[in-house]
């Protein structure tokens, strides 16, 4: 007697207080297992998967996780929870009346002077640096222990700090050191990422502990870089070209690594595990009851390292293309070669994937560092890169603006196509896998590896 089998999907319902085990039709939803399995429904409910996402309740059975734990989260709990602590233990706070962006423009216009005026005189340079190390670092703990309820918001009021601490690097350096400037540079993300880390150990708020954190890794990640190119004999050209070279590869990879949660969180291994990986593998923990406010908490630090992650990311691209790309090109083909395809490469990647988020914020930073790419490009042109490079520069941006054409039409009519998604997700593919490649051989790499054999 034949017997016909329907496969099936398994997954775990986490509700507030128990989980219950549902084993569903591929043609059943999401709505169905929630109802056969008796977990109540009252309020308005979100659905959690197993990568942190929220899960439309119409879903498929068969474009579930096989094994995932889902939960249940009521989204008026955690608001309400939050705004009852915040009225319990609510103290009175001082109004700062835009404090943070006067902080900013004096800051920055003090900066201005003292590299117009004091960049000659040694002994104005050491106290001046010496001056901002000491302002720098008592800014930071205070304003960072000052924004403990801004949240997200309150990352601005630490930006004065950071960028006071990078021009004290880069004064602390006697400007009469040949490669000063590329010293100097170096030496301000150095600093900058000391007092990220100053701000992370001190703040009182999770989300700026998150953001200073992320902040951190990214400056000494390109204080090293830049130390690695003074190593090498390279300039300040070659350095923020490699650096530039990067800022697509650190941009596509940074939503994958700011979610820290141990591998309980997404699947009960100790329910649906039969064998271990090795002989002494450990099987995780389960995580057991999940709370509304561990969710609201883990998405709040997970946003605040977005976001300031691609805010360092979009500043970092937007001040390093002009030094990268306005000074005069070796008459070498192949550094034009490289030039040319890192300034397509680093503005396709900078303005195709802020695509994949819907925050504003997220999206347009990066945006604005592309239009700066964008617009070096054209005073590149201008200027010419010599020989036939200036033709193939030419030939790079007619045929950019050509597709822009093409593109902007049936984009502002409202027109919406799976297949020009496709191509642009092609695009910056192509973009972020090349962009380093480029960069090394705009930095002229091949002459350096034939130093190395001959």
């Amino acid at each position: 007697m034949a017997v016909e089998t329907v496969e099936r999907r398994r997954i775990v319902l986490q509700g507030e207080d128990r989980r219950v085990d549902v084993s569903l039709a591929l043609d059943e939803t999401l709505d169905d297992a929630i109802a056969a399995s008796g977990l109540p429904t009252a309020g308005s409910l979100a659905v959690i998967g197993p990568g942190g996402l929220e899960v439309p309740e119409g879903t498929a059975c068969e474009d579930l996780v096989d094994g995932g734990l889902y939960a249940l989260v009521d989204r008026a709990a955690a608001p309400a929870q939050r705004a009852a602590g915040t009225d319990a233990g609510a103290t009175p706070t001082r109004m700062d009346h835009g404090a943070r962006w006067w902080m900013l423009a004096v800051s920055g216009l003090l900066l201005i002077a003292v590299f117009a005026h004091g960049a000659g005189d040694p002994l104005l340079r050491l106290l001046t640096a010496l001056l901002l190390v000491v302002g720098a670092a008592c800014s930071a703990i205070v304003w960072s222990r000052r924004e403990s309820g801004a949240g997200v918001r309150g990352i601005l009021g630490v930006l004065t700090p950071v960028l006071m601490a990078f021009a004290a690097g880069a004064l602390l350096i006697p400007a009469a050191l040949v490669a000063s400037a590329h010293l100097s540079t170096a030496s301000g993300f150095l600093a900058a990422g000391i007092t990220t880390a100053i701000i992370a150990v001190v703040a009182r708020s999770r989300p700026i502990r998150a953001a200073a954190g992320t902040a951190t890794v990214l400056l000494v990640s390109l204080a090293a870089v830049w130390g690695i190119a003074l190593l090498l004999r390279w300039g300040q050209a070659e350095a923020a070209a490699v650096s530039l070279g990067l800022i697509p590869l650190a941009l596509r990879a940074l939503p994958s690594s700011l979610v820290n949660l141990p591998e309980g969180y997404f699947i009960d291994y100790k329910h649906f595990m039969t064998s271990r990986w090795t002989v002494r593998g450990a099987i995780p923990e389960s995580v057991g009851v999940l709370r509304p406010e561990r969710i609201v908490a883990v998405v709040d630090d997970s946003s605040a390292r977005l976001i300031a992650g691609t805010a360092v990311l979009s500043a970092v691209a937007a001040v390093l293309a002009p030094l990268a790309f306005l000074r005069d090109w070796p008459r070498d083909p192949l550094v034009t070669a490289g030039g040319i395809a890192l300034l397509v490469c680093l503005g396709l990647s900078l303005l195709l994937t802020p695509r994949h988020t819907t925050s504003k914020i997220l999206r347009w930073l990066p945006r604005a560092a592309a239009a700066v790419v964008f617009l070096t490009a054209g005073l590149r042109t201008a200027i010419g890169v010599g020989g036939d490079g200036q033709v193939l520069s030419a030939v790079a941006l007619f045929l950019l603006g050509v597709v822009a054409l093409a593109v902007v039409i049936p984009v502002s009519r409202g027109v919406r196509s799976l297949a020009w998604s496709r191509i642009a997700d092609a695009f910056e593919w192509l973009a972020v896998a090349l962009a380093l490649p480029a960069a090394l051989l705009y930095a002229d790499v091949l002459s350096l590896l034939r130093g190395m054999m001959a």
